[in-house]
């Protein structure tokens, strides 16, 4: 579940850059472009915050509302929400966004794990005064992770040394920390540039997409599957080095291995298929 922020700083170049280029202009166009690269693997959804353009932290800057509910293959629907979304909101009530993400995930019953990943450039500044803000996102964060639901924190060039600290805060409190064994290293996810953010949401993908894929119901012909990841055929592998197997007895779920998962994680690796055999012909 992507969180974005869409708070009217966005609009503001980084500090210190020499062009113009708006934060947002730098988030959008990356955004799309790993939300397009990984939409066979990561199940994407969207809230954005905050809603409207009203005044700063009304209760109406944050609702139930999801822009984009949780779905496969749904990066047309991502992508277009997301490019049709302005920075225009009025202050930067984190902690709630994160409260309604929390609520809306509970309501999904599929198996597979779900994240959160806040995209944000600054500390929270709802509820004020601001030191509550910051303790209230760091507490909604937490709640989240005890749900179940980890916090991938993404600080799109974040310079002010408050904001730094709420969101290492956050990165932590999220149990998704950025590893660096530079104990001076932000906690989060620092992006300055569109190539940042590509390569910190490559690395954060890589992390949350799943090479455990369920089946519709048990394969005709258990020998006779092929499982494909961009057009060519992994091997069935029962030592689970370098290929795909059976994940239990009843055949309802196969899982990829080795270099093979290490291509359905990355960006390069578009779709997966499985695909069911007849007796006696053989899948190419």
């Amino acid at each position: 579940m992507l969180v974005l922020d869409r708070s009217a700083s966005m609009k503001d170049p980084p500090t210190g850059a020499t062009a113009s280029t708006s934060k947002w202009d730098l988030v959008v166009p990356g955004i799309n472009e790993v939300i397009r690269s990984t939409d066979a693997s990561v199940l994407w959804g969207l809230k954005s915050f905050p809603e409207g353009s009203g005044s700063e932290c009304v209760a109406t800057g944050v609702t139930s509302a999801i822009d984009v509910p949780m779905a496969a293959t749904n990066a047309t629907a991502m992508t277009g929400a997301i490019t049709a979304t302005t920075p225009e909101g009025n202050g930067t009530p984190t902690g709630e966004a994160i409260k309604q993400a929390v609520a809306y995930l509970k309501t999904l019953t599929s198996n597979n794990r779900r994240y959160i990943l806040l995209a944000t450039d600054g500390e929270p500044s709802c509820p004020t005064p601001s030191d509550s803000a910051r303790t209230y996102a760091v507490q909604n964060v937490t709640e989240a992770a005890a749900a179940g639901f980890h916090t991938f924190v993404v600080g799109v060039a974040t310079t002010k040394a408050t904001a730094t600290t709420v969101l290492n805060q956050m990165a932590v409190a999220g149990l998704e920390a950025r590893p660096d064994p530079n104990p001076l290293a932000t906690k989060f996810y620092l992006a300055n540039t569109k190539n940042d953010l590509v390569l910190a949401l490559q690395a954060i993908t890589g992390v949350v997409s799943t090479c455990l894929f369920p089946l519709n119901g048990k394969p005709p012909v258990p020998n006779n599957i092929a499982v494909k990841v961009d057009g060519t055929k992994a091997p069935q592998d029962m030592t689970h080095a370098d290929g795909w197997d059976y994940t239990n007895a009843d055949l309802t779920a196969v899982e990829v291995f080795g270099s093979w998962c290490d291509k359905i994680k990355t960006a390069g690796a578009n779709k997966v298929e499985i695909i069911f055999g007849c007796p006696g012909v053989v899948i190419k």
